[in-house]
């Protein structure tokens, strides 16, 4: 089945991919959706619906949409800030030509995205694994530092660059101001804070 990258321009693909959000990701890593679509009329992150290539003319009318990705743009880096599968197609090859698609797409930007952290042994080690080796088959690397986003540890992938913590704040800082505020802090690799606060 092929794909395509369509900005949900529709209510009925914003439903849709709000359910999505609501049922891919903990509550604890969730944003409120209505910030998400304010900075996403100001330019600042992109809202883009997965879906069959043969239905693109009419997106989401007649079928579910097949994923979703919303995408948070400081300067020239692009934070893939989620990313999910609907569960129908989940397994099926989607997730990773989706992702192909978004690095094609995001080609004049440095492209990264975090993974919950593999470092440490927790019960849902097996399935971060999974995750993060999916992301490494699709040509992303993580680098050599560890965040706490949300008061959960993340490590950050990014797909042939680098990107600094400092840009990386920079962009939660630039994009939400003061809703972040004390919510993106940089760990060393057992997981401790450096000793260097940042804060809005």
């Amino acid at each position: 089945m092929e794909i395509c990258l369509v900005p949900a321009n529709t209510n009925q693909q914003l439903e849709q991919i709000k359910d999505l959000y609501m049922e891919a990701f903990p509550e604890n890593e969730r944003k409120p959706f209505s910030l998400i679509t304010e900075k996403r009329k100001q330019g600042a992150m992109d809202i883009l619906s997965i879906e069959s290539s043969a239905n693109s003319s009419e997106p989401a009318k007649n079928n579910r949409i097949l994923g979703e990705a919303i995408i948070a743009k400081d300067g020239d880096i692009a934070l893939l800030d989620y990313f999910a599968i609907s569960p129908a197609f989940r397994g099926s090859g989607t997730g990773s030509h989706a992702l192909k698609l978004l690095q094609q797409h995001y080609d004049s930007y440095r492209f990264m995205l975090e993974i919950e952290s593999t470092v440490h042994p927790v019960p849902d080690l097996k399935q971060r694994l999974h995750r993060k080796n999916f992301y490494r088959r699709g040509g992303m690397e993580c680098m050599d530092y560890l965040v706490s986003l949300f008061d959960v540890e993340m490590e950050i992938m990014t797909y042939n660059c680098t990107v600094a913590f400092e840009e990386y704040y920079a962009l939660y800082e630039n994009i939400f101001g003061s809703y972040m505020q004390g919510r993106v802090i940089k760990l060393n690799s057992a997981g401790d804070n450096y000793g260097t606060t940042f804060s809005f």
